[in-house]
């Protein structure tokens, strides 16, 4: 897998929340630092993938993106659990994990993590669409077809977020926030080059 289809890749959805987490999902809790360790690993795929405005990525959009797929990710490991799947993702490669520590650098460890909880992920959402649907066999339209059945289930999920990042019990964006350095205002009329320093990913 070539370094730039790696970061592709990696770039590939509410009450109290308890103290200290991001979300709680199903009563289990998603911690900050797995959201931020997601959004850096996110940040530097970003930056890599070069283009205009790459310097300039909305931090806070990043930082949603990776609080969605830490709760999608939890919300399919209980489907897995629940309908005794088994979940199988390959292993990455030594050529791969050269290029993915080539790309990632000091932030090689965080994006194993997340390329192989994504794939899970992405597993479980597959075998999802398969018993839904035996008629369908082509694994882009499995995969499509499960992550709407994997939405499906997590809008029906006891879920909670801290209402900093803009997202309700669904995992929907109700808000343009996201950074926990900025209490509560409204950035939706700033462009992402004029917003604080803080809130672009760099």
């Amino acid at each position: 897998m070539a370094v730039l289809a790696i970061a592709a890749s990696v770039m590939a959805g509410c009450g109290p929340v308890s103290p200290g987490a991001a979300a709680v999902v199903d009563g289990n809790k998603i911690p900050f630092s797995e959201v931020d360790d997601g959004a850096d690993v996110y940040c530097a795929a970003s930056l890599s993938q070069g283009g205009e405005g790459a310097a300039s990525v909305d931090n806070a959009a990043l930082r949603r993106q990776s609080l969605a797929d830490l709760v999608a990710g939890e919300v399919a490991d209980r489907i897995a659990a629940e309908r005794d799947y088994t979940v199988t993702v390959p292993a990455l490669g030594a050529q791969e994990r050269a290029q993915l520590e080539e790309l990632f650098g000091d932030r090689f460890d965080a994006a194993l993590r997340l390329v192989e909880r994504n794939q899970r992920t992405g597993v479980i959402a597959t075998q999802m669409a398969r018993e839904a649907d035996a008629s369908l066999t082509d694994q882009e339209q499995l995969l499509q077809a499960g992550q709407q059945l994997l939405a499906q289930e997590t809008a029906s999920s006891d879920i909670d977020v801290d209402p900093r990042f803009g997202l309700d019990e669904t995992v929907q964006q109700i808000g343009e926030t996201g950074s926990l350095s900025v209490a509560g205002g409204e950035l939706d009329a700033t462009a992402v080059e004029d917003r604080p320093a803080a809130l672009q990913c760099s």
